[in-house]
């Protein structure tokens, strides 16, 4: 590693932010390390932003499982561990490593000192200057997002923690003001800066994947009508279309070079690079998985053995044996007999999904339902089933607008399956309990538990890391979690 890259990577080190950042008393101050040793060149710019993806890759690792898919009729537990009983068990604790969001803020810091800094490097065009600029400020949103979600009201900070002297603890600040002065601003301003003849590579935040982020918060916030107007665009590029069902495996095996370009963004994965990541604990060749598919999300696959997505999710191969559910090769290539390849729990480097064209067009007909275009919204239900070589839906089967949101969140079940989206959507349209009360107590049923269900809708936010709350006393546990 030569100078500048250990300087570099020094520095970003000290990017944590508020209640995950500490204070290095010994440490030169940020702001003079910046000034003399970075921020100079356009290669800084390019480490600069190669460090903020890969904060993203920090961030969602395991979590990108646990936060996005373990909670929901997804998955249920698997193997041994007293882990995954907790959190297939709605048992969520401030101990646990998936409620800390230190990597959160380490990203944003990182996101901070680029906003702050790129404009004062000189010798990159301004064109350059600005997509940098763009990519800063949609992964801080994409963050932000991400938090609020997770959280509800988390701690903003919006310029790096620089001065040694500043004080690191502050407050909670409402989910709603980072949604309406930061997150969508944010959003706003990358679709203003980013270069829009830039599409390539797809581990790197393009206009589409600034517009794919925009559509999951208008259709968070139900505003249905601008959600509509973001997907409008991102057709319009003529860039996106459905990958034929030949190239379906090739999404998650080789993203951006299927024949008709879906994928919008993925998140790169090397092992040399970012070690094994966290997509083993659905399917490992070398260890017992810790969690394995739902019965619910299981007979919604096997109600059409003609669907492409069935053979691909899950080795149907080995449904009549006790691994059967327990491994999710959807990520991994085929070997010659046609059966997945599971990398060892120390070498897996799948190539995580974050957004695809499949997922706006059924994001656009969640909102065209909202806005009761009941014909716009099984269009493109049946856009994607006709793709996934499935049955269309017939509208008349479906008289309510429930049903119809109802045959979307399976569409998405079938379609987003292990991609870190389901536990969102359950949330989003306000199913959590509906759907995962009655799970739950089957599970504890099962168990000779109390059947206490999922009848809390506070315990839909997860409780704050008993580490943050130690390091910031500012810091006030979400209801009804103690501890």
């Amino acid at each position: 590693m030569n100078t500048k890259h250990l300087i570099y990577s020094c520095l970003f080190l000290f990017l944590t932010l508020c209640s995950s950042c500490s204070k290095f008393l010994e440490q030169q101050p940020i702001s003079d390390l910046t000034k003399e040793l970075f921020w100079k060149s356009a290669e800084d710019a390019k480490l600069a932003n190669a460090a903020i993806y890969n904060g993203v890759q920090r961030t969602l690792n395991g979590n990108y499982i646990d936060w996005g898919e373990a909670r929901s009729d997804n998955f249920t537990y698997s193997g041994t561990g007293e882990f995954q009983l907790t959190v297939t068990l709605n048992a969520l604790e401030p101990t646990m490593g998936l409620v800390n969001w230190d990597n959160i803020y380490l990203t944003i810091g990182r996101a901070n000192s680029s906003i702050k800094y790129l404009p004062t490097i000189t010798d990159l065009s301004e064109n350059q200057k600005n997509h940098y600029l763009a990519q800063a400020y949609a992964i801080r949103a994409y963050m932000y997002f991400y938090a609020i979600r997770l959280w509800g009201d988390v701690p903003l900070k919006l310029e790096p923690y620089e001065d040694i002297g500043e004080d690191p603890t502050i407050e909670r600040t409402s989910a709603s003001l980072i949604m309406n002065e930061v997150i969508i601003p944010d959003l706003k301003k990358a679709e203003e800066l980013i270069d829009k003849a830039i599409i390539e590579p797809v581990w790197e935040i393009n206009i589409g994947g600034v517009l794919a982020i925009m559509t999951d918060v208008y259709l968070w916030n139900g505003n249905y009508q601008e959600a509509v107007a973001t997907t409008d665009k991102i057709i319009t590029l003529n860039t996106y279309g459905l990958a034929p069902a030949s190239d379906w495996k090739k999404l998650f095996t080789d993203p951006g070079t299927t024949s008709i370009k879906e994928n919008i963004w993925s998140l790169h994965w090397n092992v040399s690079q970012n070690g094994s990541n966290g997509i083993s604990k659905i399917g490992s060749g070398s260890n017992t998985s810790q969690y394995r598919m739902d019965s619910v999300a299981f007979e919604l696959f096997e109600a059409n053995k003609a669907d492409i997505r069935r053979q691909y999710t899950y080795d149907t191969l080995l449904l009549q044996t006790s691994t059967g559910l327990d491994k999710i090769g959807k990520f991994y290539a085929l070997g010659a007999d046609g059966r997945p390849i599971y990398p060892n729990n120390n070498a897996n480097e799948a190539k995580l999904p974050l957004y695809r064209y499949a997922d706006i067009l059924l994001m656009r007909a969640e909102a065209l339902n909202k806005l009761n275009d009941k014909q716009g919204a099984f269009l493109l239900i049946n856009q994607v089933r006709t793709r996934a070589k499935t049955t269309a839906l017939r509208m008349e089967n479906y008289p309510e607008q429930e049903d119809i949101e109802r045959a979307i969140l399976n569409e998405r079940q079938l379609e987003l399956f292990g991609e870190g989206k389901r536990w969102f959507d359950l949330v989003r349209t306000k199913n959590v309990i509906k759907i995962m009360d009655p799970i739950i107590k089957k599970r504890q049923r099962n168990l000779l538990l109390q059947e206490t269900g999922f009848s809390d809708e506070r315990l839909m936010l997860f409780p704050i890391s008993r580490e943050v709350m130690n390091r910031n006393p500012k810091i006030t546990q979400n209801p009804p979690y103690t501890g």
